[in-house]
């Protein structure tokens, strides 16, 4: 662990490391444990251990199962050329790759909760993304992602809110700031460990709304989306330059939610355009949307509760 005390990625590939080692900035961690390159998706293992996390192909290495890793085609970092990384500063090359944690939660009415980063964070500003943000030193992936979940909606969960008492691993994806080499070089390298939670019956989204307190300096606004919205944000990817457009999937134009003033900060019941949510990453701009990795995270719900 760096001395700052962020939790850094390390990484074990089995019959080539005979321990875990600090991965680099510049390193696909993709990459590294798979021979085929041209692969943006591979089956690993990840364990908190000791402040920093495992990611392996090395089953021993791990108390858990295997959990689908995930980048995009487009990933920066897979796609630096020498130019590139002769033109990254030394500060960022020696960052490492730090750790995320998102919340898929799942109310019991069977909407996600998805939020919009502030237009003022430093990166994907204005993205839709599930609560979620960095570890701190000695914390578990559930706390992290927990706590994470109270400071940005006021949201207080414990995992025995959740059906089967727990909230589990879900994904991970390797997340590269700005998402395109197109968009500028490389500035945040991060894995996201994706978690997932169903609360119980008592814990619907009108409830759940009732208590929810953004944080203006993280989330300007919130919104709680139902399966067949999933469904088709998920259908829109960027990887596979989907010609799927919204007015094609016969939904509402907008959804109750809430939002942020601008003028005063004080939060609103609002209606959230759908439209935005649809949009796709292009090679010039990145306005508001679903973050790609989300669009994964949600994928990988869709599939597991189906």
């Amino acid at each position: 662990m760096a001395a700052s005390g962020r939790i850094l990625v390390y990484l074990k590939r089995k019959g080539h490391d005979k321990t875990p080692t600090i991965a680099k900035f510049t390193q696909s961690v993709l990459d590294y444990l798979v021979e085929d390159k041209s692969i943006n998706q591979s089956e690993v293992y990840a364990e908190l251990i000791d402040n920093h996390l495992v990611v392996t192909d090395d089953e021993s290495e791990s108390k858990h199962n295997s959990i689908k890793l995930r980048r995009p085609h487009f990933c920066p970092i897979h796609n630096l050329q020498k130019s590139h990384l002769e033109a990254i500063p030394e500060d960022i090359l020696n960052r490492g790759i730090d750790v995320g944690a998102g919340v898929i939660l799942e109310s019991a009415d069977n909407k996600i909760l998805l939020t919009r980063r502030s237009k003022r964070l430093r990166t994907f500003p204005g993205i839709w993304v599930p609560p979620g943000g960095h570890l701190e030193k000695d914390e578990t992936l559930i706390e992290a992602g927990l706590r994470e979940l109270h400071e940005e909606t006021g949201l207080k969960i414990l995992p025995d809110q959740c059906v089967g008492g727990n909230v589990q691993m879900l994904t991970l994806w390797e997340s590269v700031f700005p998402p395109k080499l197109t968009l500028g070089l490389p500035k945040r390298h991060h894995v996201v460990v994706y978690l997932y939670g169903k609360l119980n019956s008592d814990l619907t989204s009108d409830v759940l709304s009732e208590r929810i307190r953004l944080q203006p300096e993280e989330a300007e606004a919130c919104v709680w989306l139902d399966r067949k919205i999933i469904q088709g944000i998920v259908a829109c990817k960027e990887e596979e330059k989907s010609q799927l457009h919204f007015k094609d999937l016969n939904l509402p134009e907008v959804v109750k939610g809430i939002t942020i003033r601008d003028e005063d900060k004080k939060q609103l019941i609002s209606d959230i355009p759908l439209q935005p949510l649809f949009n796709t990453s292009s090679d010039t701009t990145d306005g508001e949307r679903v973050s790609t990795g989300t669009k994964f995270a949600l994928g990988e719900w869709l599939i597991k509760t189906s």
